[in-house]
């Protein structure tokens, strides 16, 4: 477990999102999904590491706020990206 960094929480959101999309969640609930589930991986990261519970909730619901919009702001880029180009694809024709 040593070596999660907030870049891996960041890159593992967007999955658990889309699956939590894709059996049920409304997508517009994506961005609060995205939060929760970068909270609770912080806590779980952290309670793996041995840190404790102690003095560490502000910390992970600010961490989880911060990595939870970075990770939205991921997948809406990402999206943003892979619809561009079909889009222009399907225009050369």
């Amino acid at each position: 477990m040593e070596g999660w960094s907030d870049a891996a929480v960041v890159a593992i959101v967007p999955g658990l999102v889309e699956v939590a999309k894709r059996v049920g969640l409304p997508a517009t609930w994506a961005g609060v999904a995205a939060i929760v589930a970068a909270t609770i991986l912080v806590g779980l990261r952290d309670l793996a590491l041995g840190a404790g519970a102690t003095g560490s909730i502000a910390r992970w619901l600010l961490t989880g706020v911060t990595l939870g919009l970075a990770a939205a702001g991921l997948y809406s880029q990402v999206r943003r990206i892979a619809i561009v180009p079909a889009e222009q694809a399907s225009g050369q024709d």
